[in-house]
């Protein structure tokens, strides 16, 4: 069994080589190197991993992804960021993949006003029509107002596989960081209202789910208790073959730890059988992600 990290990010400090965005989470000298990854996912039995591009929309601030996926090919593949709001993010989309090579890209924000009429009216439109074009994937990360724009967009681009973050919560609070420097939501109800919502869109043979992020919602320390039934219900809904599993590291490096994170799939999610529990770990992500 091949298992594979969909989610993870990684970053030097910042510097002219590796230019990137500061931020309380990522300060200047804050850093999540690929060394420190490797290390973890050899230590967990982890063979493959998604970079995902945590700031910045330039290809200079990819460079630190983009090195890793040249230098490790058979162990990494890479997600973009675009900016929504650049009216000419199509184009941007073009040279970024161009430039880069990346596997996908990575929507955060509004898709455009809720609720959109029609899809013309949705800025990410045009990037899904060029995602599509180019034959990349999609992970979205939006607020809670923005349902019903995913749910247009994913109905019209069959062809693209896309991916919400963290067990698909669309957060309608905002996150903290937390004592052990990770974004935390204290505040997002647990389930989030809108829940069914996002179990709907299982109807949709494209919509995957990423396995991912319980530590930052969850009101309980490891395993996360309180996070199962909304696991089980993301099961149900979207079935073995659309979920994926996830470490988010850095953010879990520190506590609970890789290690922990990789077994936790077993705490939620116990009763899978062994060729379900492929899937999540890794035989999902292998084919969307790797096309393998």
């Amino acid at each position: 069994m091949v298992r594979v990290d969909a989610h993870v990010h990684v970053f030097a400090p910042e510097s002219d080589e590796y230019p990137r965005e500061v931020s309380t989470l990522a300060p200047a000298e804050r850093s999540a190197t690929v060394k420190k990854l490797l290390h973890e996912m050899d230590s967990a039995n982890i063979d493959r991993a998604v970079l995902v591009q945590m700031s910045g929309f330039g290809a200079e601030h990819h460079r630190y992804v983009t090195q890793a996926v040249a230098q490790w090919p058979d162990r990494f593949a890479a997600v973009g960021l675009v900016d929504l709001g650049d009216p000419a993010s199509p184009t941007r989309l073009t040279e970024l993949h161009e430039a880069t090579g990346i596997a996908g890209i990575r929507l955060m924000g509004p898709l455009g006003d809720p609720p959109a009429a029609t899809l013309d009216d949705l800025p990410a439109y045009g990037l899904f029509d060029r995602a599509d074009a180019l034959g990349l994937n999609v992970n979205l990360y939006c607020p809670s107002d923005q349902i019903a724009n995913i749910e247009k967009l994913v109905r019209a681009f069959p062809d693209i596989a896309v991916s919400l973050d963290h067990l698909g919560i669309c957060p309608s609070t905002s996150p903290v960081v937390d004592r052990w420097r990770r974004p935390r939501f204290n505040d997002e109800p647990i389930p989030p209202p809108t829940y069914p919502q996002i179990l709907d869109l299982a109807r949709h043979a494209n919509v995957y789910v990423k396995v991912s992020g319980e530590y930052a919602f969850s009101k309980e320390t490891y395993p996360y208790a309180d996070m199962r039934p909304m696991v089980e219900r993301i099961f149900r809904a979207f079935g073995s073959e659309r979920l994926m599993w996830c470490s988010d590291f850095p953010w879990i490096r520190a506590e609970p730890g890789y290690g922990r994170l990789a077994t936790l799939l077993d705490h939620h999610l116990p009763h899978l059988a062994d060729e379900q529990t492929a899937l999540v770990m890794g035989g999902n992500a292998l084919r969307v992600w790797f096309g393998k």
